[in-house]
């Protein structure tokens, strides 16, 4: 375990806070699990966390407390399904197609990975055939940002 235990240290956070810090702990737990956290899954994580420019030091902060927790990426995505419980399903999808992005940033998606994307969902009680639920997910919370990306172009 840790020297300090992350929930502990934000539970005085507001509800939506701490579910944001639990994502971020998530996706720093995911990019260490094929031993490099890279340049381009810094900045993807960035991209998909709305944040305001003075706030990107304290959303490096709490990645790079994720990324040293000793803790497996089971037990935050344990704490993160004790907080939301069964009431927001689709925000649980979402956490999930974030790791998917995530691990697909970098342009290689290792077994490790897909190991901790495959926990993570099974934790969240999300039941679906991988190719199944990837294809749905991506393209419920993806498919508006690529369309006004090619729109842009």
């Amino acid at each position: 375990m840790s020297e300090i235990n992350l929930w502990d240290k934000y539970r005085n956070e507001s509800k939506q806070t701490i579910c944001i810090i639990g994502v971020l702990i998530l996706s720093s737990k995911l990019c260490v699990a094929d031993g490099h956290f890279s340049l381009d899954e810094e900045e993807e994580i960035l991209k998909i966390i709305p944040h305001e420019p003075q706030q990107k030091r304290i959303l490096m902060r709490i990645l790079e407390e994720g990324a040293k927790d000793l803790n497996p990426i089971s037990f935050h995505a344990q704490k993160i399904k004790n907080l939301i419980g069964n009431d927001q399903p689709d925000f649980l999808e979402f956490i999930v197609a974030v790791l998917y992005r995530l691990a697909h940033s970098d342009h290689v998606y290792h077994d490790e990975e897909d190991m901790a994307i495959r926990e993570v969902a099974k934790i969240f009680g999300i039941t679906k055939t991988n190719w199944q639920f990837t294809k749905e997910t991506f393209f419920k919370f993806f498919k508006y940002k690529f369309l006004n990306t090619r729109q842009n172009a």
